[in-house]
């Protein structure tokens, strides 16, 4: 595992994750997920297609013996889809069973107040209204804060599904 995933693994597993998010990036974009609901972070690996899924469904994996499904998350949020070296899988537990969200590449984790949050932002987005947690104001940044259990669960996969 490289240095940079090794350091985000190990802030998941801190105890105190109340207002924490994990950030990760796709393109030049800055995300954040609540670090909550993050299992893991690991190396991504080449995931077997299945067929008649939603084009942002790249297949599943093999993560110690568990089957995960596998969402690029650059193709979910029409980013441009151009692998990288830094490319992470973000784990989450959904009831439907583990999904990973492919990125870019994983940053950090930081605490969030809730008077650096802006939940309620003029923007249109193409994920679940939902989902979008709102702006976060950080360090002079601005970070798209997406529920990303939310848009990895069974339900969104079913609602995008292509049709035959």
């Amino acid at each position: 595992m490289n240095e940079e995933l090794r350091k985000v693994t190990e802030s998941i597993d801190d105890d105190s994750i109340d207002n924490k998010y994990l950030l990760f990036c796709l393109g030049d974009e800055l995300y954040g997920t609540p670090l909550l609901g993050v299992r893991e972070v690991v190396e991504p690996q080449s995931p077997k297609p299945i067929p008649n899924t939603a084009k942002h469904f790249s297949g599943v994996i093999n993560i110690r013996g568990e089957i995960v499904g596998v969402i690029d998350l650059r193709a979910r949020f029409n980013h441009k889809l151009d692998g990288g070296q830094y490319q992470a899988l973000m784990v989450f537990s959904t009831d439907g069973g583990p999904m990973a969200g492919l990125v870019d590449r994983v940053e950090s984790v930081i605490s969030l107040e809730e008077k650096e949050i802006e939940h309620n932002p003029n923007v249109g987005v193409d994920v679940q209204k939902e989902a979008l947690i709102g702006i976060g104001k950080h360090n002079k940044r601005l970070i798209t804060l997406i529920d990303l259990h939310s848009v990895l669960s069974a339900h969104s996969l079913e609602n995008q599904k292509l049709t035959a």
